[in-house]
């Protein structure tokens, strides 16, 4: 995303920003760990260069540039006594509370002026999901204008990923999105589930509107997470969202993230009144069935009647082109097509069931070699990994690979007779300055998810020190934690390709909100498996040079993973050595 942003800087405009579009994306794959196909890739680009409008418009200032009208509007409604209408802003049309101030106006310009291309986009994209955001807004007793949430967090775009890794139509980071029972694994992402995600995004608003008793509060608790607002709230001695606001204490985009809210529902709630010019896209319908155990979607597809992608557009938050190969997972299909596919399933053939496992792509294989090992053909690989090019595959990513009927196998060859399990042992792990729940859970090789389910937390970005957590069946031997401090010139990127791991895990291990929030001198928090680490011990006459050519690599590789500053070592001294 560095790379993306140093791009976008150049430009002036989107057309500037098509340059090398493949490559950016690639690396933005590369740093979140995840293969985004063509039209996620697309919307997360759409995402970031709307988020790069919105931060040129603010300026570096931090606190906005008022726009000059003749910048932003017409110079013929400029001339209007009320050109944004405010007059007929009536707040009790609303179920949120509205106030227009100049705040709001400022962004309410700014949708009519640079940003109206993407407010037009936001407002036809509308149509396919407000009936059911209202639906569950109305079941749950929620006001319905909360719908101007999503529309300001995704522009209602259910696939696009943002710079931080937030995910879906309510972008959803990863803990919070487990902490709000969306499923987000290997196999499968709930996040960008419209309707799953909704009903989570719902849960935690109410829960925030019950913390804070405010919704301009819960509004930017949503956003900067609602320890910060609360101790914000309490550094100033008011419960007042704009008085707040007032100071520096929130970031920039949480100071303006609850007047973007209130000027999208204000120009949202009629926007042929403000002249924008839409095509509202058709209401997403469709049937649903469970099925249990691995189908991959052109099988899927087959069963329905359908094509291969129609099947994965209305089912996106599988990623690996498959439903999981254990338990049972809802699928998608067109509207009217249910009682045949349970037909056609019933008399599938067994040996069109399709079992899977995993493989992590290791230094100098290809497809091609990967085919061969697992006698698999390339195609194959291609379509079920959304490969874009054969081409670009890298060491670290995760392929999906068939390996025929009834025949699921653990990940990464675990034996196959297995040794009568153990109880799960259990610890008790406080937690220290500096520490996040992802940190945690990496540390001892068990889930997030699991962390917050075995300790009944409500919100998985808020763990204080000293609070003690149950750790249950996890081990840290299992895992090899490694200090890493910032040089100068560093990029999260460059990090995570130096120890094998990717830019969304070291942001959630040691709460960055950005993968450009470190500095020269911070101390990181990295793991890795224990397997894939061993150890040297250094003798008399050892050099990093010799270390390094005895060990197949690089004396600065030696002491990028020693946290070394200069070449000098001593005997006795112990030598992390990365495998592989």
């Amino acid at each position: 995303m560095i790379l993306l942003l140093a791009h976008l800087a150049l430009a002036d405009d989107a057309s500037d920003t098509d340059k090398d579009s493949d490559s950016i994306w690639s690396e933005i794959e590369r740093e979140s760990g995840v293969q985004l196909d063509s039209e996620s890739a697309a919307a997360s680009k759409e995402l970031a260069l709307e988020r790069f409008g919105e931060e040129r418009f603010l300026g570096t200032g931090g606190v906005g540039r008022e726009p000059e009208w003749g910048v932003y509007l017409d110079p013929a409604k400029a001339m209007e006594d009320d050109p944004l209408k405010l007059a007929t802003v009536v707040p009790a049309e609303f179920d949120i509370p509205v106030v227009v101030n100049p705040q709001v106006e400022k962004w309410m310009r700014y949708f009519l002026g640079r940003g109206k291309g993407h407010f037009e986009r936001y407002l036809g994209r509308r149509g396919r999901y407000q009936e059911m955001i209202h639906a569950q807004l109305e079941e749950a007793q929620m006001p319905l204008d909360l719908l101007f949430v999503s529309m300001m967090e995704s522009g209602f775009s259910n696939t696009a990923r943002s710079y931080a890794s937030a995910v879906g139509l309510w972008q959803f980071m990863t803990p919070t999105g487990r902490a709000y029972g969306l499923r987000i694994d290997y196999w499968t992402d709930d996040r960008t589930d419209p309707e799953k995600s909704t009903a989570a995004a719902i849960k935690y608003l109410r829960d925030l509107h019950e913390l804070q008793g405010d919704w301009y509060l819960a509004w930017a608790s949503y956003n900067a997470g609602p320890g910060r607002v609360s101790s914000a709230c309490r550094k100033h001695g008011t419960r007042n969202f704009w008085v707040v606001a007032e100071q520096e204490t929130l970031a920039v985009e949480t100071r303006n993230y609850v007047p973007k809210i209130l000027a999208a529902a204000i120009l949202g709630k009629h926007p042929e009144r403000y002249g924008f010019e839409f095509e509202s896209q058709d209401p997403l319908v469709y049937d649903s069935v469970t099925v249990k155990g691995a189908y991959s979607v052109d099988v899927l597809a087959r069963l329905s009647g359908a094509d291969t992608e129609t099947l994965v557009k209305l089912n996106p938050a599988l990623l690996r082109g498959a439903t999981p190969p254990n338990g049972e997972t809802q699928v998608r299909i067109p509207k009217g097509t249910r009682a045949a596919f349970m037909v056609a399933i019933e008399e599938l053939p067994e040996q069109e069931a399709v079992s899977f496992r995993r493989h992590q792509v290791r230094k100098g294989e290809s497809l091609g070699t990967i085919s061969t090992k697992y006698g698999v053909d390339v195609d194959t690989l291609v379509r079920l990994n959304k490969i874009r090019d054969a081409n670009q595959i890298y060491p670290g990513m995760e392929l999906v690979i068939p390996v025929g009927p009834n025949a699921v196998l653990p990940p990464e060859s675990s034996p196959a007779v297995q040794a009568p399990k153990k109880p799960a042992t259990k610890t008790q792990h406080t937690v220290r300055s500096g520490e996040t729940l992802a940190a945690i859970a990496t540390a001892y090789g068990i889930s997030i998810d699991q962390l917050v389910r075995d300790n009944d937390l409500g919100n998985a970005d808020h763990i204080e020190v000293g609070q003690k957590l149950s750790i249950v069946g996890g081990s840290p031997q299992s895992t090899k934690k490694l200090d890493y401090t910032v040089k100068r010139g560093d990029t999260v990127s460059e990090i995570a390709t130096e120890f094998g791991v990717t830019t969304a895990q070291i942001m959630e291990w040691n709460g960055l909100k950005t993968a450009t929030a470190i500095y020269p001198g911070q101390k990181l928090k990295l793991y890795g498996a224990s397997h894939q680490w061993s150890e040297y011990t250094v003798k008399p006459g050892d050099s990093l040079g010799l270390i390094a050519q005895s060990n197949g690599c690089s004396v600065s590789e030696l002491k990028s993973w020693n946290d070394l500053g200069g070449s000098t070592i001593h005997p006795g001294q112990t030598l992390r050595i990365k495998r592989g």
